[in-house]
């Protein structure tokens, strides 16, 4: 971890509350810190009047290994693909120089009452683009 904050990373020591009776990080935390770099991330973008609300359409992740206790472990945030109310964020998970997981989530902009889908604000989309893989 080189100390620098970037927009996109977020750096973390994984708690003992993460740990699991083998001594791994329990799935259900690497989508927990996911969303939570996701969140950091987020905060970063442009803020408009009629911003939409987002809801999660899906999440996958791919184990490589399991993170330990105090494991320092680095969550990237890029967007893998933005469709006209979706967004696929990628999580690129690394500990010690190495992949430890990758997750995908999917965003899909909404109505706040109504709950259909919306396109994407134009600001949010230039925005979104910068992340790109």
């Amino acid at each position: 971890m080189d100390g620098r904050e970037r927009d996109n990373v977020t750096e973390i020591r994984i708690p003992f509350r993460d740990i699991d009776m083998h001594g791994h990080m329990h799935n259900a935390a690497y989508y927990a810190h996911a969303e939570a770099a996701l969140s950091h991330l987020w905060r970063h973008r442009p803020s408009g009047v009629h911003e939409p609300a987002y809801l999660v359409r899906r999440s996958a992740c791919v184990f490589h290994r399991g993170l330990r206790y105090d494991e320092p472990a680095r969550f990237i945030v890029t967007v893998a693909k933005i469709g006209g109310s979706s967004v696929s964020f990628a999580v690129r998970v690394e500990a010690a120089g190495q992949l430890a997981a990758e997750l995908e989530i999917v965003w899909v902009a909404v109505d706040r009452e109504r709950h259909t889908p919306l396109p994407l604000p134009a600001a949010t989309r230039e925005w979104l683009g910068s992340y790109i893989l």
